[in-house]
């Protein structure tokens, strides 16, 4: 299973496509499906984006949560699920992401591809720096959690 870190920036052009880095194609491997599952990340405002694998695990993890006999919770999976974009990812590793989700990260022509593991997170540069702890804030917590 591909495991993504670093950052990228990258140029969004006037239809949505992104160009997805070479390290990130590269750690894809020979995916038998080039797709992506993109979903908006409703603490963070950015989109996570998910290889076939990686989304496979995420939604197997998400159902095991959910109560299908409670209406709340299936009224959240309905939602979930409709709001989930399937995205093939073409040869030259290009995404066209959809201007539903663009809009709703902040994205117009700068964006930055962030590795977070099994997914990778599409963020608007502004909101990202904004978002990113500060120094200290970051060694300290290193510090407590890695040692």
């Amino acid at each position: 299973m591909a495991i993504f870190s670093s950052k990228y920036p990258v140029t969004v052009d006037g239809k949505g496509r992104v160009v997805l880095p070479a390290s990130y194609k590269k750690e894809l491997g020979d995916a038998v499906e080039p797709v992506f599952a993109i979903e908006k990340d409703l603490q963070n405002r950015c989109l996570n984006l998910y290889p076939r694998a990686s989304w496979e695990e995420h939604s197997k993890e998400l159902e095991s949560r959910i109560d299908r006999k409670d209406p709340v919770h299936r009224k959240f999976i309905d939602r979930y699920y409709e709001e989930i974009h399937q995205v093939p990812m073409a040869d030259n590793g290009r995404l066209n992401i959809p201007d539903e989700m663009l809009e709703y990260a902040g994205i117009t022509k700068e964006a930055l591809f962030t590795g977070q593991g099994k997914k990778i997170r599409l963020w608007d540069p502004s909101i990202h720096k904004a978002w990113l702890l500060d120094d200290e804030s970051y060694k300290n917590t290193y510090s407590e959690l890695i040692g």
